[in-house]
């Protein structure tokens, strides 16, 4: 019996060391971190470098990483979590930011100024930030 829990004890343990190792950061997916009245609720830390948002403008800017700095971003905005996509001053339901348009590295992306109470960052097909409201 002892060898059986010492055997679960190991497993549980290599496969939570390798989980951290993959992605460098435990806590790689999500992180809480608050930017003026936004949340984090997903961040991809392999991708996104940085949030930060500018109080006396209300907007905010996100900083990428520069091996993705020339890809496609598409910006939703929500009212509820991942549903009742608000539309754009444009007309459509999602803002996109084109690719290869000369981002320099570490520069920060055009502003998001907005009431909605979710933000979501596109690239790939994949979410790979997203901001809640919080205050």
């Amino acid at each position: 019996m002892n060898r059986l829990l010492a055997a679960a004890t190991l497993f549980a343990f290599s496969v939570i060391t390798a989980m951290v190792s993959a992605s460098g950061d435990p806590d790689a997916g999500t992180t809480g971190k608050v930017y003026g009245p936004f949340e984090v609720l997903t961040q991809d830390k392999a991708i996104v470098r940085d949030v930060k948002f500018v109080a006396d403008e209300n907007n905010v800017y996100i900083q990428l990483f520069p091996e993705h700095k020339e890809k496609e971003i598409r910006v939703k905005l929500a009212n509820e979590y991942f549903a009742s996509y608000r539309e754009w001053h444009h007309g459509g339901y999602e803002l996109v930011s084109p690719a290869n348009q000369g981002k320099t590295p570490y520069g920060w992306t055009d502003f998001v100024n907005t009431s909605a109470n979710y933000i979501e960052y596109w690239m790939d097909g994949e979410v790979i930030l997203h901001l809640k409201r919080v205050k």
